[in-house]
């Protein structure tokens, strides 16, 4: 694959553009496992790969109680060997590596190597080796990097797979969460995970103040006036009504923005309006309950408790984050808790569905092998396999969810959301987006810190954004 300098340039700016609030996508991966793993190296028998957590022959059972989809594309008829990039944690590994093994025994023709790389490191890495000519045949992707790849030609569109694998079923991916990996009507990337956001609460305290517990019907008003009145004690007992306090983030605008009318960026990430009207009318709502009715942590208070979620300890009532956070909440036995819909604003209600990919290269030597990996990783069967805790394919949410330990009204909440009003509209993902998140968050922090208003804050975030959102024009 030959490169002319500025498509060079460009895979350097996604390189150094990577956006470090994305780890969350990460976290996603590592919290999949059904059990802990021990710590330290582990070895992988290539013969017969398991761990504490996943067993060999638990993971052969399943793989035979699977029914395996079938494509039109023909298997290699001699021997070949694709190279497979991802970003996963020790126990992940395992399980793909199971994956491997009886993937292999169902098309002996295809062997693979793969790769796994810490996910601070992974897109500069194999953004450097594009630069070079090489890179792997199938690829791990944020949803963030697809469209630079894609302009800079590094990706294969699927499309021509998907058309002569008549089981694909591509209805059974929620359309809301694919214009990340799409481009002038091609689809590049096939989510590997999708989720949206939710609003969790705290049974116990909800309990205790003797207020309802969240639900459908709920409005930013209601939550905000809830917050208040949850917020309670002091020190290491206090309560807080709401956490974490909103920051600048990818998803801002899809979050706490688009409900009230509001954006941090427009759709085509060209202009700042955070410092518009109506954005500046929430933002400043979320500040006093922070400055004013200490209902949320200060960050101060975040530091003290050594950047640990109160929520997730019990101190506090409510908050707001991705459905992958139900495998984690499944396990402890702290409190009671529960999931609703995201509240409504005068606008609507909103939420992003986000999720990570595979993605085949445009160099890989042996797509057809690359696109039946892919079409079985990512199949009903593959998600059910290795038990995706937010699996993009609806069809596998209730086998995933029993296999896990989420409750069943809680994947019930999830399916219905990805269906209903789950979006990708608002999140970042031009190339400029870590820096957007860079410049801007600073600013907003020394707004909570009581250091600057909030209008002198907002007027700030637009002054220095607006300059770097030139380099969204690489795209």
């Amino acid at each position: 694959m030959e490169m002319n300098r500025r498509r060079m340039l460009a895979l350097a700016v996604a390189a150094a553009t990577a956006p470090v609030l994305s780890a969350c996508a990460d976290t996603r991966q590592q919290k999949q496992a059904a059990a802990p793993v021990k710590s330290g190296a582990q070895l992988i028998d290539p013969n017969r790969p398991g761990s504490d957590a996943w067993p060999f022959e638990a993971a052969e059972q399943l793989n035979n109680s699977l029914t395996w989809p079938k494509t039109n594309v023909a298997d290699p008829a001699s021997k070949v060997t694709i190279t497979v990039a991802m970003t996963t944690d020790a126990v992940t590994e395992v399980r793909n590596a199971q994956f491997d093994f009886f993937f292999k025994k169902r098309h002996p023709n295809i062997e693979i190597k793969r790769e796994s790389s810490p996910f601070d490191q992974f897109l500069t890495k194999y953004m450097t080796q594009a630069a070079g000519g090489t890179l792997p045949d199938v690829l791990y992707n944020h949803y963030s990097w697809t469209q630079n790849l894609i302009s800079n030609q590094v990706l294969q569109p699927v499309d021509e797979y998907i058309a002569k694998t008549p089981e694909f079923d591509l209805d059974d991916i929620p359309q809301s969460g694919l214009g990340y990996f799409k481009r002038d009507g091609k689809l590049y990337g096939l989510p590997t995970d999708m989720a949206p956001k939710l609003l969790f609460y705290n049974k116990d305290l909800f309990d205790k103040a003797g207020i309802d517990y969240p639900d459908e019907s709920w409005t930013f008003d209601k939550l905000f006036e809830t917050a208040k009145k949850m917020t309670s004690g002091s020190g290491a007992e206090k309560i807080y009504g709401f956490s974490p306090m909103p920051t600048i983030g990818p998803d801002l605008s899809a979050v706490f923005l688009m409900p009230f009318g509001a954006r941090f960026l427009d759709a085509a990430e060209s202009k700042v309006m955070i410092n518009e009207p109506k954005a500046r009318e929430v933002m400043g709502r979320w500040l006093d309950l922070l400055v004013k009715d200490k209902a949320v942590p200060s960050l101060a208070e975040l530091q003290l408790l050594e950047k640990v979620d109160p929520f997730k300890t019990g101190h506090a009532a409510m908050l707001i984050n991705g459905a992958w956070l139900m495998l984690e909440l499944s396990k402890q036995t702290a409190f009671k808790w529960g999931a609703t819909h995201i509240p409504k604003g005068p606008d609507g209600r909103f939420t992003p569905a986000v999720g990570s990919a595979l993605v085949m290269t445009a160099s890989s030597k042996n797509k057809d092998a690359a696109w039946i990996y892919m079409h079985e990783f990512l199949s009903s069967s593959g998600y059910k396999f290795r038990q995706i805790t937010a699996p993009a394919r609806q069809s596998a949410w209730d086998a995933n969810a029993k296999a896990v330990g989420i409750p069943d009204e809680t994947a019930k909440l999830v399916k219905e959301v990805l269906a209903d009003y789950a979006s990708d509209d608002g999140v970042l993902r031009l190339p400029a987006n870590k820096k957007v998140v860079d410049t801007a968050k600073p600013i907003w922090e020394r707004a909570m810190l009581g250091k600057i208003s909030v209008d002198d804050a907002l007027k700030e975030i637009a002054d220095k954004v607006t300059p770097v959102l030139a380099e969204n024009k690489i795209a």
